[in-house]
């Protein structure tokens, strides 16, 4: 979306192909039959750091339609119910979050004393720093500067699998560190936490779908790509699966890794350029949404530690249209050992545990549960991952890479693939001066635009 965006902006003709029905990739949302209320298939959070996708929400219009913190503050409670918070203060960087370090009761004062180090280290690195870490996991980092398990499992953990979707064994040293400090360490409202008012489509389709038609632009949805037909060394039209075909002068896939080295042909999928992304790997997500016949929480979101339901997003506060503190959604990342249970496992093994965090769960009825699994919902930064990561440019002369995937330094998030989008056009546009061109980004499934000429 934001490559189709840009490039209609350009004046480009632009088609942007997708293979679902509707827009919005792995960021969508739907109506809950049952209860009628909008259900995102997965908790999306942003933070004022992510200036790529709030220039986009800006450019859409739809800013007012989401929220955003005036400073950090997270509530953090353990299994006995203690309380803690991550905040900040009105205090210069990196000093804004002191204060919350030497009150955050979970960890010991020579633990505190071992976080303020690290988070000094972190603070020093750079760019170069970062890619050079990527070979090792973060829990390596950690252990080399320090970290007791209590900090690890208590702190470093609960920061990690929140933005990158995985523990610290299995994340990139150098990915950990990026998102550090650039989200809590250089910008004392870096790490602002901000929410959409209501369900992830209805907050950019609409907009998103005026936007392009008022350019001119064409939505081809419930497209499925089979393939790329090439002429020589380019790509000359897309192939779909119902047999019809699609020319353009230049393509901008914004498939994921695995669903695009299938639709190239197999010189390129094992050439030395795109076969770096076939050793990428995903990793999943589980959302269980509840609804009580009565509220059970007052907060807005709460995190909690020594239990495997992570982050518990009060709905019914930050969607106005829903009864307040009586839907919940249960957001658990780096679920590889959560994925592989049925409905019925899971749906106790939540309840249970938020019955003991969140006692007045227990004294409510249950009135519907409705778990969605996103097996693919990110990559995985894993140790070794970013020289993997392809950037926009590619060695076929008029097909561009987008995706949050792609080489934009930030991991699986809306601000990647914001990221990503912008610069596959610009590295378009580049390639392709303007003169009668028909752009589409991406080719099949989920988030893909093509550009047509």
């Amino acid at each position: 979306m934001a490559a189709a965006c840009e490039l209609a902006d350009a004046g480009y003709g632009v088609t942007l192909v997708e293979r679902r029905p509707y827009l919005g990739g792995r960021a969508y949302s739907f109506v809950d039959p049952v209860t009628g209320c909008q259900v995102d298939n997965g908790q999306h959070v942003f933070m004022r750091c992510c200036t790529a996708y709030l220039a986009f929400l800006q450019k859409l219009g739809v800013l007012s339609k989401a929220t955003l913190q005036d400073h950090l503050r997270v509530v953090i409670r353990d299994r006995q119910g203690r309380p803690s918070s991550l905040h900040a203060v009105a205090l210069p960087h990196p000093l804004h979050l002191l204060p919350s370090f030497l009150t955050y009761r979970h960890l010991p004062w020579r633990d505190k004393a071992r976080v303020a180090y690290a988070l000094l280290c972190i603070y020093l690195t750079d760019q170069e720093d970062w890619r050079r870490e990527d070979k090792r996991s973060f829990l390596a980092w950690l252990r080399a500067h320090g970290q007791s398990p209590a900090a690890v499992a208590r702190l470093w953990e609960l920061l990690i699998v929140a933005t990158c979707n995985n523990r610290v064994d299995r994340v990139s040293a150098g990915q950990a560190l990026m998102v550090i400090k650039t989200g809590f360490l250089q910008d004392p409202h870096g790490a602002d936490l901000g929410f959409a008012r209501d369900g992830l489509s209805s907050l950019l389709v609409p907009e998103v779908t005026a936007y392009l038609a008022q350019r001119a632009a064409h939505l081809a949805l419930g497209r499925q790509v089979q393939g790329l037909e090439w002429e020589g060394a380019r790509a000359a039209a897309l192939r779909f699966r119902d047999g019809s075909r699609l020319e353009a002068d230049a393509f901008v896939s914004a498939l994921p890794f695995h669903q695009l080295l299938p639709v190239l042909p197999p010189e390129l999928r094992a050439g030395p350029f795109f076969g770096r992304a076939a050793s990428l790997e995903t990793a999943p997500i589980v959302n269980v949404n509840l609804w009580y016949d009565r509220p059970v929480m007052e907060e807005d979101f709460l995190a909690f530690l020594d239990s495997p339901v992570q982050w518990v997003f009060n709905k019914g506060r930050l969607h106005s249209h829903t009864s307040s503190g009586a839907y919940l959604d249960v957001s658990i990342s780096g679920a590889q050992e959560y994925f592989v249970l049925g409905k019925e496992e899971l749906q106790a093994l939540v309840t249970r545990e938020l019955a003991a965090l969140l006692p007045r769960t227990a004294q409510a009825s249950l009135v519907r549960c409705l778990i969605i699994k996103e097996r693919h919902a990110t990559f995985a930064p894993a140790p070794g991952s970013w020289e993997r990561r392809l950037p926009a440019v590619t060695p076929v002369p008029n097909l561009f890479l987008a995706g949050e995937w792609t080489d934009t330094g930030w991991p699986s998030t809306m601000e990647s693939a914001v990221r990503s989008g912008s610069a596959a056009a610009q590295a378009l546009r580049r390639a392709l001066p303007l003169r009668t061109s028909t752009i589409v980004p991406g080719a099949i499934p989920a988030e893909s635009v093509l550009v047509k000429g």
